[in-house]
């Protein structure tokens, strides 16, 4: 809508320079031929940067400039030559529209491409944060999964080392109990069948008891290994 309306002003202010021209161009009959050929020159170029204006294109805001440009400078020399002071004021306010016109909208068609550069930056960026966060989440869960997987590693460590004290608590209590004691014929001191003694006693002279109580009572006293 926008673009439709700056096209339909561009119209009118080229029907207005025109229209004025050509009655200036009579008022001054000293360079009738010569202006009558820039006619022809501004009004070919008024056809060819509505054609461009039309198809969209950045070209046909450069030649609106140059149009109007030139124009100015042309009523200008006319000016001199023409008694019309009203016609040539509002002619240079219509120019000075349409010259104003051009580089409003040239400068709207620069700093559009940076704004597309910048959005595009911004979605990159965004992008980036995104992709950033994900796999921050999914290493925050890696890690919670490899900490689980050592916590139930470090408690089947601990209960197999549970298992391990309990079973030797067993062995040991049940050597305790099936214990046996020895002593010499000759001997005067009763000793655990393990003790480094207890291995010289010869077997001829070896007496196997089943408890300190009963090795005691036979008159044995114990030894050091005995505990």
């Amino acid at each position: 809508m926008k673009n439709i309306l700056k096209y339909f002003i561009i119209i009118a202010i080229f029907c207005v320079n025109l229209l004025g021209l050509s009655k200036m161009i009579f008022s001054a009959k000293e360079f009738f031929a010569i202006q009558f050929f820039a006619f022809i020159i501004f009004f070919i170029s008024a056809a060819i940067i509505l054609y461009y204006l039309y198809k969209n294109r950045m070209a046909a805001w450069v030649m609106l400039l140059l149009f109007f440009a030139a124009y100015l400078i042309n009523i200008t020399f006319l000016y001199f030559y023409s008694e019309n002071q009203i016609l040539f004021v509002f002619l240079i306010f219509a120019s000075v529209i349409g010259f104003l016109l051009s580089i409003d909208n040239l400068q709207g068609r620069k700093i559009k491409p940076y704004e597309t550069e910048i959005i595009h930056e911004a979605e990159q960026i965004n992008k980036a944060e995104q992709a950033i966060e994900k796999t921050s989440q999914e290493r925050i869960q890696e890690y919670k999964k490899e900490i689980l997987r050592e916590a139930d590693e470090i408690k089947k460590a601990e209960r197999k080392i549970k298992e391990i004290i309990i079973k030797s608590s067993s062995d040991k209590t049940e050597k305790k109990k099936t214990q046996q004691f020895v002593a010499s014929r000759k001997g005067k001191k009763y000793h655990v069948s393990s003790c480094r003694w207890a291995e010289k006693i010869l077997p001829k002279r070896k007496i196997n008891f089943q408890s300190k109580k009963q090795a005691e009572e036979e008159g044995f006293k114990p030894c050091d290994c005995v505990k």
